[in-house]
């Protein structure tokens, strides 16, 4: 419970954006940052014009003189990055090696009078781990061997808490329903006999639960394993102790029912088998409700800040938000400045450009022909200069995007779950529902 992970998306990759609303904006804010760790951030404060040109050269004379012209929009849309769409809250890019204290920086804002936050950040889900403990309550008081069951329980509940996620839950669940049939026959003959042959869906639902599990992350998956075998451990452990306890009897009393005569849910399949598939429905409901944006976010303002999206939402977006495209155009269109003819030639190509330059061989000057050209080797070489500016830019940000970036204004509450997740909880929630099919056919699990 107090390494739990809490559900983040992600807008920009290699970035998470800070949001601060500008009214409250603490005056010490970058010694705040600092004093957090954090060295290193993108801000409007921090820009400067994203271009290194030659002290006192034409270009940069001209650039000065037309500052204000509609050529040079670009260096005005970009500020639209550091704001969300309303305009209230100034934005902060911050490179994800810091992201392990943003929570502290947050809270440490927030003490200060800010009102902050991080994009994509969710509350934590606490219902998640709240449903896994009540099953898991309600499944022992029905367990023919509570103690037994009790003890395997523990793990899967500690997992929940650490790992409150939705496919992660729909993996407890149908691991709990493993526990429970185990619970019910443990310590009778031909008990693994039952589980393995005569019962492979339950082999195949734990396996369905591993899956489920690593489609959440890697990480969630690793310790899903860890989770088995503590299980493991603690069957094989519960085993023994009851083996050692009655080695203290001279009379040991022997069921009599073999695990193949007896109800694998304890005669109780028309009440477990509900619970497991309400408990399902439940998480994929809370799910669905968390997707439209109507449980589980942080942010009460439902702030829309730029974020990587398509083409066709780029489009639709009511303020500019300059792509790398509109950069290299700027780019061109700086360098290109001092040598466009005024004349209005009507075979003006805009995307080539001949200028002449004097210079001195032998001590005579004379004049060279040179020729720009708007293609890829330009937009490449001002790519590579990205690099090189002496700050920190909102291009260095655009860049990282990579060549296909598009930007548009979306919610800072979104939490992506990947496809696969989605797949494995509609599979899991299947299998549980086969499950309970399977035993309504099988007389109420007694077969």
């Amino acid at each position: 419970m107090f390494f739990r992970t809490i559900p983040k998306g992600k807008s920009w990759k290699d970035y998470r954006v800070l949001y601060v609303k500008t009214s409250t904006m603490p005056e010490n804010f970058e010694d705040l940052l600092k004093d957090c760790g954090i060295n290193e951030w993108v801000s409007l404060k921090n820009q400067r014009i994203p271009i290194m040109l030659s002290r006192n050269s034409i270009e940069e004379a001209m650039l000065k003189i037309n500052i204000a012209s509609e050529e040079n929009k670009y260096l005005y849309d970009r500020q639209n990055y550091f704001y969300d769409m309303n305009g209230n809250y100034s934005l902060f890019y911050i490179p994800d090696y810091y992201d392990k204290k943003m929570d502290q920086l947050v809270k440490t804002l927030s003490r200060a009078g800010a009102q902050t936050g991080i994009d994509s950040t969710l509350a934590y889900l606490w219902l998640i781990p709240l449903v896994i403990v009540v099953l898991n309550i309600l499944l022992a008081l029905f367990s023919k061997n509570k103690g037994f069951f009790i003890i395997t329980a523990i793990l899967p509940c500690i997992y929940a808490f650490a790992n409150a996620f939705y496919a992660s839950a729909i993996s407890l669940i149908l691991l709990c329903l493993c526990l429970f049939v185990i619970s019910n026959i443990y310590n009778r003959k031909g008990a693994v006999k039952r589980l393995v042959s005569a019962n492979p869906l339950f082999i195949i639902a734990l396996m369905l639960a591993l899956v489920s599990a690593f489609s959440v992350s890697l990480k969630s998956g690793f310790f899903f394993i860890l989770l088995l075998a503590g299980s493991a451990c603690a069957i094989i452990t519960a085993y023994f102790a009851a083996a050692n306890r009655k080695s203290r009897y001279d009379f040991q009393p022997v069921f009599i029912r073999s695990a193949k005569r007896i109800s694998i849910y304890g005669g109780k399949s028309n009440i477990v088998l509900p619970l497991l598939l309400i408990s399902s429905v439940i998480i994929l409901a809370y799910f669905m409700l968390a997707s439209l944006n109507i449980t589980g976010s942080k942010n009460k303002d439902n702030l829309m800040l730029p974020a990587v999206s398509s083409k066709r939402e780029n489009s639709l977006t009511q303020k500019k938000l300059p792509l790398l495209e509109d950069y290299y155009r700027w780019n061109w269109n700086v360098m290109t400045c001092p040598y466009k003819s005024l004349n209005g030639n009507s075979d003006y190509d805009e995307n080539h450009v001949t200028y002449p330059r004097f210079e001195e061989e032998d001590g005579i000057l004379s004049e060279k022909l040179y020729t720009l050209y708007y293609n890829d080797a330009f937009r490449n070489s001002v790519s590579d200069g990205i690099e090189n500016l002496d700050f920190y830019s909102i291009e260095k940000v655009i860049k990282a995007q990579g060549k296909d970036f598009f930007a548009a204004y979306t919610k800072s509450v979104s939490y992506n779950v990947s496809i696969f997740s989605i797949i494995m909880m509609i599979l899991g929630f299947c299998m549980l529902l086969f499950i309970y099919f399977s035993a309504i056919i099988g007389k109420g699990g007694k077969k």
